[in-house]
């Protein structure tokens, strides 16, 4: 197994839901209420926007794309951790999906356990 440290988002995610598959239906229900959240409230969220790294144009590309993710895979994305870690968490997906896990965790969410993981593979303290 490789160290934590040379571990990339797909395979953190793909750890977090074999260990937590029970949690996977939440996090799910949750990304896609952030979606829609962010497509129905998208004018007021642009006026606010101040991530100076991240246009919000581009925010909004990811999480359609997150969206699509969930409307194509739907039950799958419970059924196979693989198929869950790879759509969700390669490449800039990986951007918009661990922000909507950790705000999920960091939200009290989900067992203890469950947050501790989040915050160990997720949150990037420095």
């Amino acid at each position: 197994m490789k160290t934590l440290q040379h571990m990339n988002n797909v395979e953190r995610a793909r750890l977090l839901a074999g260990l937590f598959p029970q949690e996977l239906p939440g996090i799910l229900t949750d990304i896609r209420i952030r979606v829609d959240y962010l497509q129905e409230h998208r004018d007021d969220i642009r006026k606010s926007w101040d991530n100076g790294l991240l246009t919000f144009a581009f925010w909004q590309n990811l999480a359609q794309r997150v969206g699509q993710v969930l409307e194509k895979y739907q039950s799958r994305l419970l059924n196979s951790q693989r198929l869950f870690a790879d759509q969700l968490f390669d490449g800039y997906n990986a951007l918009f999906t661990v922000d909507c896990i950790v705000k999920y965790a960091e939200a009290g969410n989900g067992s203890k356990p469950f947050r501790l993981a989040v915050d160990m593979l997720f949150s990037h303290h420095g």
